[in-house]
């Protein structure tokens, strides 16, 4: 073959070749309903259509549900003040006491003999020292004998004071009021004072404690209401309040702790109990946006925005979110124009054409945004 019949042949070649990719690109490459004139040409060609919503501020109500382990609002464990054998136990285990209720007896015998001991010794030095101030006056008796007669009367004073208190000690009162659970030793028991007769336990109100995350650290106060659910009362809420706060953020859980105090007037709870709490938060004027206007790169947010009709790229933080939108902390501010449809086909700096808002509508004219946070309990000491 002469080396012009190849020449020829690649001619041919190349000219179908040529013919091809033109007609791909009349009218194959074309965007639906264009022209081949509206499409971005390479080097600088037309701006890319997206769509935008503007960052709008607006209250985000999130209800931070949790669950944990009830307590008494005050508990303790009682013990007697002396030795001793137990000879009567007057309460009735989860029957409400008040505060000084005796709850065990010790025997007293010794301790009355002591007291009447004593008793008998006072009234004998009262009576010594009635004749000294009597010879007093008579001049019989002199100062410092009437002196050492009313320190003796004293003493013996004293001595009384501490066997009324140990007799006094061989009754096991209610320090506060509450309810006595069932008593660990019987009568006829030898205690000790470091032997736990029952316990006591304060159940007009209760204590629920969590674990919260630290997002939530700004906004959670003393004083919010909340509502608790048991599964022993199907249908019913008791109402609860936030009575307490940690001032420590755990640097491992990110988290911190609060308790929550569980309003019981009926009794119909006790210590023990697995409670659900659900507290309402709100956060006033905070940023939000589609959540589809934010790209996730290598685990870091960022979104575009539109900047005289350029698109501006910006490194965001999020917070709390809602079906469908997102908070903003840091990197954009109210009234900001964000790109929400559109982002994945522009670049930083790049011309936009904005042919439309977002579907969803403008952020700042949205009712409140409801998000849901579920956490851990935390533990609680009994």
């Amino acid at each position: 073959m002469s080396l012009l019949r190849q020449l020829l042949i690649l001619l041919v070649i190349a000219g179908f070749g040529y013919g091809g990719y033109y007609a791909y690109g009349e009218y194959f490459a074309k965007p639906e309903g264009g022209t081949a004139s509206n499409a971005p040409q390479r080097g600088g060609g037309g701006p890319t259509a997206v769509k935008t919503a503007t960052a709008g501020l607006r209250t985000l109500v999130r209800d931070l549900e949790a669950v944990g382990t009830t307590r008494a609002s005050q508990v303790v464990e009682i013990k007697p003040k002396a030795d001793g054998t137990v000879v009567e136990i007057p309460y009735q285990a989860g029957v409400r006491v008040e505060q000084g209720t005796a709850l065990f007896h010790l025997d007293d015998d010794i301790q009355k003999a002591d007291l009447a001991e004593a008793r008998a010794n006072l009234l004998k030095a009262e009576q010594a020292l009635e004749r000294g101030r009597t010879l007093k006056q008579s001049r019989v008796v002199a100062s410092a004998t009437l002196e050492d007669l009313q320190a003796a009367r004293d003493a013996a004073q004293a001595q009384v004071d501490r066997a009324r208190q140990r007799l006094d000690d061989r009754v096991v009162r209610a320090p506060f009021a509450g309810t006595p659970s069932i008593q660990r030793v019987d009568i006829g028991a030898q205690v000790s004072s470091d032997t736990v007769l029952t316990r006591l336990d304060d159940l007009s109100a209760l204590l629920v404690e969590v674990l919260v995350p630290e997002e939530f650290f700004a906004i959670v106060k003393p004083g919010l209401e909340a509502a608790a659910t048991n599964a022993a009362w199907p249908g019913r809420s008791f109402d609860a309040r936030l009575s307490e706060i940690d001032t420590y953020i755990d640097p491992v859980s990110r988290a911190f702790r609060i308790r929550a105090r569980i309003a019981n007037a009926d009794g119909a709870l006790t210590s023990g109990m697995f409670m659900r709490l659900a507290l309402q938060l709100s956060s006033d004027g905070v940023v939000m946006i589609p959540e589809e206007a934010v790209v996730i790169e290598e685990g870091s947010p960022y979104l575009f925005v539109v900047k005289d009709g350029k698109a501006e790229r910006r490194n965001v933080k999020t917070g709390g979110r809602q079906p469908g939108w997102v908070q903003i902390t840091e990197g954009i501010s109210a009234g900001d124009e964000v790109i929400s449809s559109g982002a994945s086909k522009v670049r930083a700096g790049g011309a936009v054409k904005v042919v439309g808002g977002n579907d969803a509508g403008d952020v700042s004219a949205s009712a409140g945004a409801v998000a849901t946070t579920a956490v851990k309990p935390a533990g609680i000491t009994q």
